[in-house]
């Protein structure tokens, strides 16, 4: 009977909060077998149970892993622990009711939400740098595939479909390095704090740590409960991230219109019109991704709130809540990301289009007043004032970039300085030509082509290097799992065939 005198739960508590609990921490179930296996190894390791008990429980876990979780009589009237502990102790009578031993579901769920958060973020952190890959081979191939740059969806100045990828990569490089931070804060041992003053036991924390794959502890035995920001701080992660790709697939939306026509997609990623014959929508289920996005921000703001609007003390709030909105967050940001990669490797590219739209408008105006500045001594705000003129007096007259003269510039130079500037004809047909504009610039980071070409080469290193130092996580996992199989098969070995 315990604590209450009735275990019978009111029916619309079942209903509506714990039946869809119980569903939801069905995601645990794995999380939750790891962890039971660690400490049960460790509580032999430490005499606490002996041989043949810890290997009766073990057995009975390696029983339960094979069945999953169809194979627990699931029941909405308590939690996921209890009814794995009701397994186990049904097929190791004596020493089922040992496994949690110096241990409380507050640590316990805690450990399985940072294992959890651990392994969705390895996972997201992968498929990201896949996602790299694929933007940084579309920007290699277009290097100096000239395009207007925007800025207010306006004509800005030239640049290159390489340069603009690249700083789409760029945006995504920043993100991993936001999710190797939260994978490193979440990947914290919390097991061993018990409810959330530690234990009397001599729990190894060290030991559970080395096989659950962690990287350290969460030391403070009342913060390895109570904590939680290491959920918001993925989910900021996923968030930002999740933004940084809806931005892109907004660009490429308009760019897929009539209008623009700089870019299109595939049939297979298009749509269609139920009662419009001509309608063919490009970027149909691109709009999914920005929904996505949407919803990932609103799962990170609620549970921002959720943690704000408690105590600094394990809670349901904390426990369970925020921990369902970030694993759900989780699988719309893969969603996400991996749509974007076939996005990226799939979008076909109209690079005439691009010329011929950059080509048409007076983009490269800027590059006018800087040469006045340069060869005519003028000051920037004069040589500003008298392009600013002449692009005027040009669109009055119906003149496209090609028509311009240098005695139309004359003409606005006079309105300015009262005299000519004698601006040379090269030099007036190599700014307002886009090509020959964007290699004029000479700054880091320009969309020249000798700067492309180096950003690519510089961030082709980077991507090998954070690839490896992915696989290193990964690998400090596999071997954790190794460790951990090899201790329990000292325990309970396993059934020959």
């Amino acid at each position: 009977m315990g604590r209450l005198k009735s275990e019978a739960k009111a029916p619309e508590l079942v209903e509506y909060v714990m039946a869809p609990f119980l569903a939801d921490m069905g995601q645990y179930f794995d999380a939750h077998l790891r962890i039971h296996k660690a400490h049960v190894v460790m509580l032999c390791e430490q005499r606490l149970v002996d041989a043949e008990e810890g290997g009766s429980i073990l057995a009975a876990l390696r029983e339960m892993e094979r069945a999953g979780p169809e194979g627990l009589a699931l029941h909405h009237d308590t939690d996921l622990y209890m009814q794995m502990e009701a397994y186990v102790s049904r097929r190791a009578p004596k020493a089922g009711g040992k496994m949690h031993m110096g241990r409380s579901r507050n640590d316990l769920y805690a450990c399985g939400a940072r294992l959890l958060t651990r392994d969705r973020l390895a996972a997201l952190i992968a498929d990201l740098l896949d996602l790299q890959e694929a933007v940084l081979a579309r920007a290699e191939e277009h290097a100096v595939t000239v395009m207007p740059g925007y800025t207010h969806l306006q004509h800005a100045e030239p640049i290159t479909l390489g340069h603009f990828l690249l700083a789409f990569h760029d945006a995504l490089a920043r993100d991993l390095k936001r999710l190797a931070a939260a994978y490193d804060n979440a990947n914290q041992n919390a097991l061993g704090s018990s409810a959330l003053a530690g234990s009397s036991f001599p729990l190894d924390r060290e030991r559970t740590a080395a096989l659950l794959g962690f990287d350290g502890l969460v030391e403070n035995s009342y913060d390895a409960v109570a904590a939680r920001d290491y959920v918001v701080e993925a989910m900021g992660a996923l968030a930002v991230m999740a933004s940084t790709v809806a931005r892109v697939v907004d660009t490429l939306i308009i760019w897929c219109t009539s209008e623009f026509g700089m870019i299109d997609m595939p049939d297979s990623y298009g749509y269609t019109s139920s009662i419009m014959p001509q309608k063919r929508n490009p970027g149909y289920f691109l709009e999914s991704v920005r929904c996505k996005s949407a919803r990932i921000t609103g799962d990170m703001s609620s549970a921002l709130c959720t943690l704000k609007g408690t105590t600094f003390a394990q809670s349901r709030d904390t426990s369970f809540e925020i921990t369902i909105a970030l694993f759900r967050a989780f699988g719309e940001a893969r969603g996400i990301v991996n749509v974007m990669r076939g996005v990226a490797r799939a979008m076909i590219v109209n690079a005439d289009a691009m010329q011929q739209n950059c080509a048409r408008e007076f983009s490269g105006a800027t590059e006018i007043a800087n040469f006045l500045v340069r060869e005519r001594a003028l000051n920037f705000r004069s040589a500003y004032m008298i392009v600013a003129n002449t692009v005027r007096l040009a669109c009055e007259r119906g003149l496209g970039p090609a028509a311009v003269t240098p005695a139309l510039v004359d003409e606005a130079a006079r309105e300015v300085l009262g005299r000519p500037v004698d601006l040379p004809e090269p030099a007036l047909r190599q700014a307002l030509s886009p090509a020959a504009n964007v290699e004029l610039k000479r700054t880091a980071g320009s969309p020249s082509r000798s700067e492309v070409l180096r950003m690519l080469e510089r961030r082709q290193r980077d991507l090998a290097r954070d690839r490896a130092e992915h696989q290193a996580r990964r690998d400090r996992l596999a071997r954790a799992d190794g460790l951990l199989e090899t201790a329990i098969d000292a325990l309970a070995p396993p059934a020959r065939a």
